[in-house]
């Protein structure tokens, strides 16, 4: 099997009790069937701690979340307990992978990991001048797939590549870089890059109308809630929008580094997609969605301090993500046309 992943990869390392925003708390912990068969055969007082708190429903076994929100594993001191009692060893499996994702189709597999975590963001955005993409293969075999879709993802993969390198050598404003991105797919479609463009409504889409769109979004945690409720208040402010143009020239040189890396990071997360989906679009309007909130959510931010930094858009691309991101049905959303 071949496998490609980024080179951030390779740099993370979980900081465990020093995260300032514990992926341990907000969503409950799926429990894979052999983690649940082991915490269930685990004696001991342990053990009967594990077996109190798991649940099984429609033959899904998960842990649910204490009033506070947090996983009941979870100490103060934001260290886990089942891996101070048991060893790492002992973790699930959504616990030992996340924030990694995985993508297999046919004889490929596609990793990456989520923004979601913050310590990710961290390295994303201030480790990594260009983002590299590592390949290699092992004897493990894949899926069989049909030739038809072997060339389907062979071409998908091409063009994602393609996407990409425009976006890492462009050197001009990210909205350009992408501009150009939405060319090269039309081109690969055969269509005109102009006609194209025109069709595609979630362009026309301004801050209000995206602000309506997250009001439909699945929401994880009460924050959520009331960061969307101001900027829906915000955008009732007919004088809101006015300093968008002081805010995105004086922010220039951080909004083209940031979004271009950005826009490679969603192209190579969701442009695969295409090989299940069928339709590009879908994914380009997820990718330009994706950046347009975000970067809507860091003016916002601008608007109430008058400047923001790289800790911002660390924290603005964490929020996002944990709230869209992990949600298949947020993520199918912001696909629909």
């Amino acid at each position: 099997m071949i496998i490609e992943y980024p080179s951030y990869y390779e740099k993370f390392r979980c900081i465990g009790g020093r995260c300032p925003d514990t992926c341990c708390a907000g969503w409950e912990v799926d429990v894979d069937e052999a983690s649940s068969a082991y915490y269930r055969s685990v004696e001991g007082a342990f053990g009967d701690t594990l077996r109190a708190h798991i649940r099984e429903e429609d033959g899904d076994c998960f842990f649910p979340l204490t009033k506070e929100g947090r996983c009941p594993f979870l100490r103060k001191d934001l260290l886990c307990e089942m891996y101070i009692q048991l060893g790492e060893e002992s973790l699930c499996q959504t616990c030992t992978e996340y924030p990694r994702y995985f993508m297999d189709i046919g004889n490929y597999e596609q990793i990456d990991m989520s923004l979601s975590c913050i310590e990710l963001g961290r390295i994303f955005f201030t480790e990594c001048d260009r983002i590299e993409y590592i390949r290699s293969e092992n004897e493990i075999p894949g899926e069989e797939i049909s030739e038809e879709e072997q060339e389907t993802l062979i071409e998908v993969l091409a063009l994602r590549n393609r996407c990409i390198e425009l976006l890492q050598n462009h050197g001009g404003a990210f909205l350009d870089a992408w501009r150009a991105v939405r060319a090269l797919v039309a081109e690969a479609q055969g269509l005109d890059p102009k006609e194209a463009d025109a069709e595609r409504n979630y362009l026309k889409e301004d801050f209000p109308a995206l602000v309506e769109l997250m009001k439909h979004l699945d929401s994880l945690r009460p924050e959520w809630d009331a960061l969307v409720e101001g900027y829906e208040q915000n955008c009732r402010d007919p004088h809101f929008l006015d300093p968008l143009p002081q805010f995105m020239q004086e922010e220039a040189a951080q909004l083209d580094r940031w979004f271009t890396k950005l826009a490679v990071y969603f192209t190579y997360r969701y442009f695969i997609d295409t090989c299940i989906d069928g339709d590009i679009e879908i994914e380009l309007c997820l990718v330009h969605r994706s950046l347009m909130m975000i970067l809507l959510m860091l003016y916002n931010r601008w608007t109430e301090q008058q400047q923001i930094d790289v800790s911002d858009i660390i924290d603005v691309a964490h929020l996002f993500s944990k709230e869209v991101e992990h949600d298949e049905g947020n993520v199918e959303l912001l696909k629909t046309r």
